[in-house]
């Protein structure tokens, strides 16, 4: 896997594309609570609501929409809607990290800045 490090062009170690289904509520198991996923809709659907229960939040989840949220900190999910629709999803994971020996980032801190 380190070879495949050296062409690699994203900061995320990992892409999957969900098509036309449904999400039910989840946690990302494998990822870090500081690291944000970014998922991008694309298609042609009626409404839809991306929903995390654990803060009360409801998003209208049209066409073009990204979201840049931590998927192992938040339950998510997403239901049914008619139409053709994929969400591309570029996350990381903990795992990956550790076998090539790439070590995990702290948590961000005002301190860090360099002004």
């Amino acid at each position: 896997m380190s070879s495949i490090l050296l062409i690699w062009n994203l900061v995320y170690t990992s892409v999957s594309i969900m098509a036309n289904h449904t999400t039910p509520y989840h946690r990302d198991v494998n990822g870090w609570q500081q690291w944000l996923d970014m998922l991008i809709m694309v298609g042609h659907y009626l409404p839809l609501d991306f929903i995390i229960p654990t803060i009360n939040l409801q998003f209208r989840y049209n066409p073009r929409t990204i979201i840049a949220m931590p998927g192992s900190a938040l339950e998510h999910g997403v239901g049914y809607a008619d139409g053709n629709r994929a969400c591309i999803a570029y996350y990381m994971q903990q795992n990956v990290h550790q076998s090539v020996g790439i070590p995990l980032c702290t948590s961000p801190h005002m301190s860090n800045l360099q002004l």
